[in-house]
């Protein structure tokens, strides 16, 4: 990992520093060739990656969990299914990605190569009371602030990324507070993660 920028500061009752950094690449997805009733595709870096199957009148309709560094191959047969829209997600520790499938009359199939919503998940690691917040693939700026259970708010600051990573290391205070929030807005995409110090 090459540090491009690190800044500390001391705020109150926890301690902050941040730094841009770069990060493995997370899953990718490309479509096979895919035929009226049978839709393929290959995962690349399937490393702890989820893959559900899902309508909105049925539910979840096929739920298995990927674990491999190398590529793997995945195809389906919608065959047995009634027309109408289905939904491909995918997640990582990293990221969620959302496709749409639609199922015609005629059991043909037609894919929205590109995902209808693609959500990047902060990833959070605890040592003690030091904790590193570290987001990548970001577009826009980000919201990150820090609060208690009883809502007093220690930290709030939005934060952009240099070529969309961004790392911020919290040095929480156990004698304020057991159990701290630590919230990261995305462009009104609310993440929230518990730490507790106990």
């Amino acid at each position: 990992m090459k540090k491009v920028f690190s800044s500390a500061l001391m705020i109150g009752f926890l301690s902050i520093s941040a730094s841009m950094m770069s990060k493995d690449r997370d899953f990718s997805l490309s479509f096979g060739k895919n035929d009226a009733e049978t839709v393929s595709f290959v995962v690349a870096n399937a490393k702890n990656v989820s893959v559900t199957i899902y309508n909105d009148t049925y539910g979840e309709l096929v739920s298995e969990n990927l674990n491999s560094d190398k590529n793997v191959t995945k195809s389906y047969n919608f065959k047995d299914l009634d027309s109408g829209t289905y939904y491909l997600l995918l997640e990582s520790n990293q990221k969620i990605e959302k496709y749409k499938i639609k199922v015609g009359s005629d059991k043909k199939i037609s894919i929205d190569k590109k995902p209808v919503s693609e959500i990047l998940k902060p990833e959070f690691s605890v040592n003690g009371n030091i904790v590193k917040l570290s987001l990548s693939g970001l577009k826009d700026k980000v919201k990150i602030s820090v609060s208690d259970l009883s809502d007093n708010e220690y930290y709030h600051s939005t934060r952009s990324a240099i070529n969309g990573q961004l790392e911020v290391t919290f040095d929480l205070n156990p004698q304020t507070a057991d159990s701290y929030i630590i919230s990261v807005d995305d462009n009104g995409k609310v993440f929230n993660k518990i730490i507790s110090l106990k």
